[in-house]
């Protein structure tokens, strides 16, 4: 029966697949010109990974336009970016959300950084806001977007009309918006993921 609907769909899953973005490792990301935001008030900055024998951990350096993530030339080198950039999420996110909450006037329980497959971020009934640590590979409007967004649940715990309506009190255009993410977001997912 699967073989059927694979036979059946094969030209539907040819074109789907396409869609998707062709994975990249996130150190080509940043050769590319991939760059990191890491608030509401900071542009985004160009990231250079620089490899070292000097160190066993990455480490980072925060300069006006530029971050540069230290690895050990012989270790993973993509695991060592990626747990540079989660670092970084860790540190810089808590105060992005704290900045938003602000504007909002709605407070998280707390705040929860991950690696979600699936998700930018969620929020609890208990009030904790999950965020992805891939919001600060987005660029500055679309972090803000996800940080607003999860505040919204805090206010209606679904995407019902009343949820939107709260929304776009804090994002004009949030349904606009949230498609932009959705189309800027497919190939920033992929990223750090083992292949």
């Amino acid at each position: 029966m699967a073989e059927k609907f694979l036979h059946d769909h094969e030209d539907w899953l040819l074109r789907k697949s396409l869609e998707f973005p062709k994975p990249i490792s996130l150190g080509q990301y940043f050769k590319d010109g991939g760059r990191i935001c890491l608030s509401h008030q900071m542009s985004e900055r160009e990231v250079m990974v620089v490899e070292s024998d000097e160190t066993d951990r990455p480490w980072i350096r925060l300069e006006n336009d530029r971050i540069s993530i230290h690895v050990n030339a012989g270790n993973p080198k993509e695991a060592m970016i990626k747990d540079g950039c989660r670092k970084l999420a860790s540190q810089f996110l808590p105060d992005w959300v704290q900045w938003a909450e602000e504007r909002t006037g709605l407070k998280a329980g707390k705040v929860r950084i991950g690696d979600q497959v699936t998700r930018w971020g969620s929020c609890s009934h208990r009030g904790t806001v999950s965020l992805n640590w891939r919001i600060i590979l987005l660029p500055r409007d679309l972090g803000s977007y996800v940080i607003f967004h999860e505040l919204a649940h805090l206010a209606e715990m679904n995407h019902s009309t009343r949820f939107w309506a709260k929304l776009e009190e804090f994002v004009p255009h949030a349904r606009e918006v949230d498609r932009c993410l959705t189309r800027t977001g497919k190939k920033i997912f992929s990223l750090g993921r083992d292949r």
